[in-house]
């Protein structure tokens, strides 16, 4: 399933260094297809596969406690425009 998340970000260069870190080490059936940054760095729009919307949650908000604020919700895959499906 495709997970989109949305971040409200406080501290951009925390949370961006935060998500490198992150990224080398996603469990198993976790892919990050797109990171989407604002200019100024307080947003950012992620796209990942995961087994879960939940999944995504407690991995995300566990790393970016005090740092962003996010939202998640799964994509429409039938109505999504650009989604690559692999």
């Amino acid at each position: 399933m495709h997970v989109a998340a949305i971040h409200r970000i406080s501290d951009p260069d925390k949370f961006f260094a935060v998500a490198q870190e992150a990224l080398a080490s996603l469990p198993e059936g976790f892919k990050v297809d797109q990171m989407l940054p604002s200019v100024d760095g307080s947003s950012a729009l992620c796209i990942w596969q995961a087994p879960s919307v939940d999944a995504v949650r407690d991995f995300v908000d566990e790393r970016s406690s005090g740092l962003a604020v996010n939202e998640f919700f799964e994509v429409s895959a039938d109505q999504a425009i650009g989604l690559t499906l692999n």
